[in-house]
């Protein structure tokens, strides 16, 4: 059987101390990305939220303007940039500045309702 996706979680490290662990195990022919906290996602080469999008995207036969992308992790920042290439991209207020500038324009944070307000700016008529 073949992983799709690994994720490994050490809520007993600091992020940095994660990122060091992470960074001295020489990970080759994999894609991944360090969460903003002891988060690693790990999947095959190539293999991120932003292919999955163009291959949704082809298969439904979606126009890449209708995209809406959100995101707050590190993990998403392949997919805000792909997103904000076509269409729509938003990071969430608390996500980190790398992932903030990654996307097309920035929203509230969870706790502000972020994702909401963002939702009913990009599709006014559905929310």
């Amino acid at each position: 059987m073949q992983a799709s996706r690994v994720v490994v979680v050490s809520p007993d490290h600091r992020f940095e101390e994660f990122v060091g662990a992470v960074d001295s195990l020489g990970l080759t022919h994999v894609s991944y990305a360090v969460g903003s906290t002891s988060w690693l996602d790990i999947a095959p080469d190539g293999v991120t939220k932003a292919s999955a999008l163009e291959t949704v995207v082809s298969k439904l036969g979606i126009d890449r303007s209708q995209v809406f992308a959100a995101g707050d992790g590190r993990n998403d920042i392949d997919m805000l940039q792909w997103a904000a290439r076509f269409g729509d991209s938003v990071a969430m207020g608390q996500a980190d500045p790398e992932v903030q500038e990654a996307a097309g324009r920035v929203t509230g944070s969870i706790d502000e309702g972020g994702l909401l307000t963002a939702l009913r700016e990009r599709f006014p008529t559905l929310l």
